[in-house]
């Protein structure tokens, strides 16, 4: 059926008026000692499709007026939120604890220490006893039955490569997404192994090695143990006379890693500062930079690398003096990365 229509009393002003249709049809203001009805019966004047009454329904209490009708609510939603501390609102998570630990021992070729993963997406294995000659295997599964390596990365250690056994004590950090881990001891020598497991809900990743001072390779990119090293070199420290030059030795361009050669100047007269390469193997020699060196005033010029990296490649300094003999000359060099 439509609606009725609802009519304020004059008293009330329209835009400001809150009201509810009664049961019997009418109007009701809506004030603090009469808010939203919070309790629907049940009887005659109720009744479902087919004649059935509605069972009433009884709304929290708590609080005067619409405020204190939605106040009251969301108590009760609160309220109704599942046991446990790990929620945000109404958002319910779950009820696993951080730094979950379990400890075993076994003093044969068995299991020491297995666990559901769930929850966590890795933690550690502290070996706090690794008995004598005992080999201890650290193993992953999703089914519990079928295990497979788990490798694990020596935490207390700078530098390291991940492994999938120990023998020693230390812990022994991994991140997973598997449902269960296990550390068993595989080859069983002598004495009694102990592991601790601890689970992290989050953990750092744990399943990458460290590059060690030597070459190592990533992917197809081989990073060397010199990457950001230079080559540099004092050229000379003798002054020239009066229209001299000073012509450095070549310098080949063997290394990949080296982007630039880079050529500093001083002296107390001015002069030219010129960086020469050559193409085969000192042979020839072209100028292919150069910069003016005021009196007392050091000047640096740099070229980027080109050519062949091989000893066919070379760079080198050369200095020309002006008219005026030198009291004090430096000049030096320098391959480098950057």
């Amino acid at each position: 059926m439509p609606n009725p229509p609802i009519s304020f009393p004059a008293r009330f002003t329209p835009v400001n008026a809150i009201a509810y249709v009664d049961s019997t049809g009418g109007t009701e203001p809506v004030t603090p000692a009469t808010p939203l009805p919070v309790t629907l019966g049940s009887g005659t004047d109720n009744l479902e499709a087919g004649g059935l009454p509605i069972t009433g329904t009884v709304m929290p209490s708590g609080g005067l007026g619409l405020t204190g009708w939605l106040s009251a609510i969301y108590r009760s939603c609160i309220n109704a939120l599942p046991a446990g501390t790990n929620h945000i609102g109404n958002v319910f998570v779950d009820d696993v604890p951080d730094a979950l630990t379990i400890s075993g021992s076994a003093t044969s070729a068995a299991t020491v220490v297995s666990s559901s993963t769930a929850g966590f997406s890795g933690g550690s294995f502290q070996v706090v006893s690794s008995g004598s000659a005992c080999t201890i295997t650290y193993e992953q599964s999703n089914d519990g039955v079928t295990w497979s390596n788990l490798p694990v990365i020596i935490a207390q250690t700078p530098t390291t490569v991940p492994a999938a056994t120990s023998t020693s004590t230390g812990m022994y950090a991994f991140i997973t997404c598997a449902a269960n881990v296990r550390a068993r001891v595989s080859t069983y020598g002598s004495g009694t192994v102990s592991v601790a497991l601890t689970l992290k809900r989050r953990t750092i990743n744990a399943s990458a090695g460290s590059l060690t001072a030597s070459s190592a390779a990533i992917g197809s990119v081989t990073v060397s143990g010199v990457v950001n090293t230079n080559s540099a070199y004092t050229d000379s420290t003798t002054a020239l006379a009066a229209a001299g030059t000073f012509t450095g030795t070549g310098r080949p361009s063997t290394l990949s890693q080296y982007s630039f050669f880079t050529a500093t100047a001083f002296a107390d007269t001015a002069g030219t500062l010129f960086i020469d390469q050559s193409l085969d193997t000192g042979a020839t020699y072209q100028p292919i930079a150069s910069v003016a060196v005021p009196a007392n005033t050091g000047q640096q010029l740099t070229a980027r690398v080109t050519g062949s990296y091989s000893s066919a490649t070379l760079y080198r300094v050369r200095y020309v003096n002006g008219a005026t003999a030198q009291g004090t000359f430096r000049i030096s060099s320098a391959s480098s990365a950057r």
